[in-house]
């Protein structure tokens, strides 16, 4: 709460407010002086400020008129008469004569004093009023019309009709003004803080106030009494639910069942409310705006304290709320109201009785709009009352597929259990794997699936299923096995009984794609998994889903590197349609994991960054190829950090990618036997697992590295001889020079190291190429071919440096040096590398200059400019100019 620091203190401890009240009736007054008796009924709820209107009147009156008041109290004759003049002259004018001639004899106690000025006569509690008095009014107004006299009648608006019954005569006889007396407004709240806490509230304080109390004045002023003491905000919604209360009991019953109604309903439909009231919409709209008027509405209608609707229905004790709710259910559904709205009041029903509610409920939870949450706890009431719906069941298992996967997988398990139709519980059988992996139990998912195909196949019922869908229930078997390290095995034991799919349909796509993925994992047969690949693979301008995502990975540890990453790119540009964020940030991963594999440490951080960039958990496939790339740089304690980072891995690969990760990160640290022992776990668990492929995780290839740097040569030779066994049934590029790497390694023979180079060359591998090219020059410096070993050491300088792979660059530089060759220092680009005329000459042309143009710009031969440009080339690993400008960015 903020008060205004300027301003004078004021002090008046007089009533506040009520300035354009007290205009009006200083203007009935005036109207008065010119000799006509006014009549002014100001009238209100009870505690809004009558009393104290009373009291301001009195005083902002007192230089123009005198102003008499009385607080009416009883039925003795002429009471109130006796409060306005004192009862000893009105009972010696009263006494000796009989009841008409009193009423003519008050009036000399009025004639007088209306001689100089106007005479106010003020009646609180007008309602009370005795009626020997009121008569008197009466007569005194149709006798001497032409007094200055203003009588103000004031009562609280439940009494109006016992009121103005009272005062007939004297309504009859005048023009009669009426000032409804509701809340207060800005000005009135303005002045009653500043009184209270003695400085002038800014704006934004007056409009928290008048939220907060609704402008009732005596809850305004506890507030401001709150503010004053504690400096800060109050919460006075205590005291405006008991003023509110309180109104209520003195309200007619129409008005009590409407706001009755409205607290059952918590409906912004006046008409639907007006319904359940048992009134007219007519009617009921000046009854809905006195409400609003005194804070127990908002303007949309609703509640705006929910203690106080809480007290109002507690005031109907449960029978009667429980019925009262059910007519309003049925209210409803007759209106056609929205399902929701329905549904929320059938939720507070101590029973579900009748079948309009079960469908209230389920069709409330079907809603695409309704919060999933919400949409799960009116199907779990359906089934409190009925547990074993199937049909609601599902529904549920639906919606808790969106919010708990993991409680989703148990309902889809349970109706799989009790189903027996086929084709229902084929389609039970696809959700609950789908929702298997969402949940991140897919070891839990495919061991339940794999059960339940065996016994489709056993009772022959899968005659009775669509082929696609099968496909489709295979296929997510296939996933959900192949994601987990217990299940791996029997996944890929599973696969070779899988018929191959015909056709290529979304399903049987999506089979093709795990199986082609199964024969990559086994390793054996390439043929047989670039088959499997050509029936996975989109059509071409087809759409693309997150399911190819494994076909990408497949393609590429298939050695078919270009069209997988152009499927990947093609995948990341369509992800936004074809399923979002989850697709994207898969796509961006494998992605980086296939720039990792390529060599473009940058192209891998970039993407890497971007897929842990999306909300949700963390990629762990993303974290394994940043902390490879940052291995790779040496950045020991960030490696580390993305270390602690890690939960569970996709499936066997990202496992194994980790480990070689954690392997290299040893052997940066000079731990070369933990390295070989992470290494050597990798081997064994692939091993366990029944993946035997050479170029998923070629963790035996830095076995040989390790081993012959610990000087354990046999060891080297049987990793190396492990290479090239696999590298006979899987015969790709990258498996025939990891083979060859690993040989030359461990035996150093220089063409074998040369055969390596040209494998690893073609297969795209950089990273592998920078060692190859560094173990052959090593291997002929040790044969003292020093020009030899420094030309292949500068290319493997120059292709650790493209990739970004600074640890390797500074080994290569190393032995450079001890070849005898002259080189700068490594740099942390490829851009770096180059010198400032080669710099100069690759910009230009990337730019399209001609070697000529170049030559005549920058006055040099077009002889330098091509052996500038040949270097430029070499060492940003680009063959065009296009690619030139790709590098130079």
């Amino acid at each position: 709460m903020a008060l205004s620091e300027a301003g004078e203190r004021l002090t008046t401890w007089r009533p506040v407010g009520r300035r354009r009240e007290l205009r009006q009736v200083a203007a009935g007054v005036r109207e008065t002086a010119a000799g006509r008796i006014g009549l002014l009924h100001v009238r209100g709820p009870r505690a809004i400020g009558k009393s104290a209107l009373v009291g301001l009147l009195r005083e902002d009156l007192r230089d123009e008129a005198d102003v008499l008041v009385t607080t009416c109290a009883g039925d003795e004759h002429f009471a109130a008469a006796r409060g306005l003049f004192g009862a000893e002259p009105v009972d010696a004018l009263l006494t000796g004569r009989d009841e008409h001639a009193r009423r003519y004899a008050l009036n000399d106690l009025v004639v007088p004093r209306t001689a100089g000025r106007p005479l106010v006569l003020v009646l609180d509690d007008a309602h009370r009023c005795d009626r020997s008095t009121a008569r008197w009014l009466g007569v005194l107004a149709r006798r001497i019309p032409e007094l200055q006299v203003y009588v103000v009648l004031v009562y609280p608006c439940a009494e109006r009709v016992a009121a103005e019954e009272m005062f007939a005569d004297l309504t009859g006889a005048l023009d009669t003004t009426t000032i409804d007396l509701g809340p207060f407004d800005e000005a009135d709240v303005t002045e009653l803080i500043a009184r209270e806490c003695g400085f002038i509230p800014e704006p934004e304080c007056v409009r928290v106030a008048l939220e907060s109390t609704a402008g009732i004045p005596e809850v305004a002023l506890a507030w401001a009494a709150k503010a004053s003491a504690t400096g800060a905000t109050p919460d006075v919604e205590a005291e405006l639910v008991e003023w509110q209360l309180i109104w209520l009991k003195d309200q007619p019953e129409s008005t009590r069942r409407y706001a009755t109604a409205a607290a059952v309903l918590g409906s912004t439909e006046p008409a639907s409310v007006a319904a359940l009231a048992e009134t007219s919409p007519a009617a009921a709209v000046p009854t809905r705006a006195e409400l609003v008027s005194l804070g127990v509405l908002s303007a949309e209608g609703r509640f705006r304290s929910a203690a106080l609707r809480a007290r109002l229905l507690d005031a109907l004790g449960p029978e009667e709320l429980a019925e009262v709710r059910t007519k309003a259910a049925r209210l409803l559904t007759d209106e056609g109201r929205p399902q929701e709205e329905i549904a929320e009041l059938v939720m507070l029903l101590p029973a579900l009785t009748e079948v309009w509610m079960f469908c209230a409920l389920r069709g409330a939870a079907r809603e695409s709009t309704l919060r999933p949450e919400l949409a799960v706890s009116y199907l779990r009431r359906v089934l409190d009352a009925v547990p074993g719906h199937a049909d609601t069941r599902q529904e549920l298992a639906t919606r808790l597929t969106e919010i708990d996967p993991s409680a989703a997988m148990d309902v889809y398990a349970g109706l799989l259990a009790d189903g027996t139709d086929p084709a229902v519980r084929a389609s039970i059988a696809v959700r609950y794997g789908a929702v298997a992996l969402r949940a991140g139990r897919g070891e839990e998912g495919f061991l339940l699936l794999a059960d339940y195909l065996s016994e489709e196949e056993r009772t022959g019922r899968f005659s009775a299923i669509d082929p696609e869908l099968r496909a489709r229930i295979e296929a997510t078997a296939l996933v959900n096995g192949f994601g987990g390290s217990a299940t791996v095995g029997r996944a890929m034991d599973l696969a070779r009984v899988i018929t191959p799919p015909q056709g290529r349909a979304e399903g049987g796509r999506r089979l093709a794609q795990q199986l082609a993925r199964a024969e990559v994992l086994r390793g054996k047969s390439l043929t047989l998994a670039l088959g499997h690949l050509r029936s996975a693979l989109p059509a071409l301008g087809g759409a693309r889903e997150l399911w190819d995502v494994f076909a990408v990975t497949s393609l590429h540890f298939c050695g078919e590197r270009t069209a997988a990453m152009t499927l990947v790119d093609e995948i990341i540009e369509a992800a936004p349609g074809s399923g979002g964020a989850e697709t994207r940030k898969l796509a961006l991963a494998t992605r980086a994991g296939l720039a990792y594999e390529a060599g473009d440490l940058t192209q891998a951080e970039r993407d890497a960054g971007a897929a842990l960039a999306i909300a949700g958990p963390e990629d762990f496939g993303a974290l394994t190829v940043l902390a490879s790339v940052l291995v790779r740089r040496g950045y020991t304690e960030q490696t580390e950090q993305l270390f602690h980072r890690m939960r569970a891995p996709r499936d066997a690969i990202e496992y194994g990618w980790a480990l070689n990760a954690k392997a290299h990160w040893l052997w940066n640290r000079g731990d070369n036997d933990a390295a070989l022992d992470m290494l050597q776990r990798c081997g064994r668990e692939f091993d366990a697992m029944g993946v035997h492929n050479p170029v998923l995780v070629p963790w035996w290839l830095d076995g040989v590295a390790v081993t012959m740097r610990l000087g354990r040569t046999s060891e080297a030779a049987e990793f190396a001889e492990r290479g090239a066994d696999a590298a006979l049934n899987w015969s790709t590029p990258a498996a025939r020079g990891y083979a060859l790497l690993a040989k030359g390694l461990s035996t150093g023979h220089v063409e074998t190291l040369e055969q390596s180079v040209a494998e690893l060359s073609e297969a795209g591998a950089q990273l592998h190429e920078a060692l190859a090219l560094r173990a052959l020059g090593a291997s002929l410096m040790r044969e003292q071919h020093e020009k030899a070993a420094r030309k292949h050491l500068r290319a493997a300088v120059d292709v650790a440096v493209r990739c970004g792979a600074t640890i390797a660059a500074d080994r290569a530089h190393e032995l450079l040096t001890a070849a005898g060759g002259r080189m700068s220092a490594v740099h942390a680009s490829p851009r770096d590398a180059l010198t400032g005329g080669e710099l100069r000459v690759a910009e230009l042309a990337a730019d399209g200059l001609t070697n000529r143009e170049i030559a005549e710009k920058l006055y040099v031969t077009v002889r330098t400019v091509e052996s500038h440009l040949s270097n430029a080339y070499r060492k940003l690993g680009a063959q065009t100019r296009a690619e030139l400008a790709v590098q130079l960015r």
